[in-house]
């Protein structure tokens, strides 16, 4: 007689609102800088950013969990919420916790992020939110997402292998998915998405280049076998937002390159 896998089947469905399970893949945007970096241009209006990526077909919005009750008139039952509970205004690489997985489920979250910079000085503490995070996030039965990033100084001492080791250790720690930068390299980054046990979607970082660089990025990223994005600036300071968060779509769930795209991007 064939036995049932055990499913948390809480997790799996809140999981599937982040995730599309038609593709496995996810275009995720994250608009969590207001607390570090203020009413940056593109956020100024958090809720017509979030209105037009939904508009493009984002599958999920990231945010500080203070932000549900103004934002959600915008996503509610248009795509999936993930609750960012990690943040710090005024210091360097020590976050924070600034809410809880309670609190977050009390406002209706998909799923929660929470960031370790790895190598800070400050790691032990942020591993400490992790955690707890995670404890809960189980009881909860709510996904997990890993924004794992080594500092600068890592970086610079260990190269790639730093993102390696960053990537692996969000999944080691319990994490359903990892979010990380793009290595530059395909060799390097399909090496790190093969020994990262949890799926990977591919971080932004500040806006570089022309949205035209940053597509051919993702379809890089994504031929190495990467289960998305997690694109803030390179999406909502772009020309159109809510058009770049479409051919985002069209890249990731689609398996379209940037040359297939309808128009010419700069």
């Amino acid at each position: 007689m064939s036995k049932e896998r055990t499913i948390d089947v809480g997790k799996k469905v809140r999981y599937d609102r982040i995730v599309n399970p038609g593709t496995g893949k996810t275009v995720m945007i994250p608009l969590d800088h207001g607390v570090i970096l203020g009413p940056m241009a593109g956020i100024e209006d958090p809720r017509k950013t979030v209105r037009r990526v939904v508009a493009g077909g984002a599958d999920a919005v990231i945010f500080n969990a203070g932000m549900a009750r103004n934002l959600y008139p915008e996503y509610a039952n248009r795509c999936g919420s993930v609750f960012n509970l990690s943040n710090i205004i005024t210091g360097e690489n020590d976050l924070t916790l600034i809410s809880s997985v309670e609190y977050a489920l009390k406002q209706a979250a998909d799923a929660i992020s929470v960031q370790v910079m790895v190598g800070s000085p400050h790691e032990r503490h942020m591993l400490d939110n992790f955690r707890q995070v995670t404890e809960e996030c189980q009881r909860w039965s709510l996904p997990l997402l890993a924004m794992m990033y080594p500092t600068e100084e890592l970086l610079k001492q260990r190269g790639a292998e730093a993102e390696l080791l960053a990537a692996r250790a969000g999944a080691e720690l319990g994490a359903d998915i990892v979010k990380t930068s793009y290595t530059g390299d395909p060799r390097t980054f399909e090496k790190l998405v093969a020994v990262c046990p949890a799926p990977v979607v591919v971080a932004g970082g500040p806006r570089k280049g022309t949205t035209r660089d940053m597509l051919e990025m993702v379809r890089a990223a994504m031929d190495c076998g990467a289960a998305g994005v997690a694109l803030g600036r390179n999406v909502w300071q772009s020309a159109d937002p809510a058009r770049t968060t479409r051919a985002l779509a069209d890249i990731i769930h689609r398996g379209k390159k940037p040359d297939e795209l309808e128009g010419a991007w700069e």
